[in-house]
């Protein structure tokens, strides 16, 4: 029951509001996000790598949740994205029969805006690009369980919050009249360890002009030192809703 209430989590994908005659256009989408997590952190043992894959992504997803909301007026439109997301991964500690398990926890809140602007329109292709800010807080935690050998388990970690600023892009291809495709990227660095990037992909289908479905997938990397550990974190998984524009 825990893991069918995460899967019906209400959100809002970014996708385009429809063109109108003047004034305000708004977009929203009730939709699920499934994501694995994906670690390689520097700890005093060693670098751990760990990834949640196949059929463990459920297991190991606590909780998540998205929601984003877009306001559009002639060639310009604000977009809000909110992600909160809590993951778990572990492996079998790569240090011998010190330590039998190695785990790593992570707790996101990710918060973006961007400010977009319609550079290209045509009946084959719409493009925007844009700039915008995204703040991120983060609680990363790895656990080094006994082995063989005994002795303590081991625990690092902390958390931390920054700001980046983002460079950004959305590209949309319309198929035919109901058919669609969109792929949004983000990416942003303050310095060399210290980045973040996305890429959203997906397909959808207009039932008519208010409602319309897509799925897709989407990829977020972050790269930060967070409690003293050099951390690399993605965030992947399938993603499916539907829109209404209004």
């Amino acid at each position: 029951m825990k893991k069918i209430a995460i899967l019906a989590l209400c959100g809002m994908l970014p996708i385009p509001a429809l063109a109108q005659d003047g004034g305000w256009d708004f977009s929203a989408s009730i939709y699920a996000w499934v994501p694995g997590l994906g670690a390689t952190v520097d700890t005093p043992f060693g670098e751990l790598e760990s990834k949640s894959t196949g059929g463990n992504v459920l297991d190991n997803l606590d909780m998540a949740f998205m929601g984003a909301f877009e306001a559009r007026k002639d060639q310009w439109s604000v977009l809000l994205d909110l992600l909160y997301t809590k993951l778990s991964t572990s492996k079998d500690a790569p240090f011998g029969e010190v330590f039998s398990q190695a785990n790593v926890q992570a707790e996101v809140t990710a918060f973006s805006g961007y400010g977009l602007y319609r550079s290209y329109e045509s009946d084959h292709l719409i493009a925007d690009i844009g700039l915008g800010l995204r703040a991120f807080k983060i609680d990363l935690g790895t656990e080094f369980e006994s082995g063989d050998l005994g002795g303590d388990d081991h625990s690092f970690g902390g958390d931390r919050s920054w700001v980046l600023p983002l460079v950004a892009g959305r590209f949309i291809v319309p198929f035919n009249e109901n058919w669609f495709g969109t792929a949004f990227f983000d990416y942003g660095q303050t310095r060399s360890d210290v980045s973040t990037w996305q890429g959203l992909v997906t397909v959808g289908y207009h039932f008519n002009e208010r409602w319309s479905m897509q799925a897709g997938y989407r990829y977020m990397d972050v790269q930060q030192k967070i409690g003293g550990l050099d951390a690399d974190l993605e965030f992947s998984g399938p993603v499916i809703g539907v829109t209404a524009h209004f």
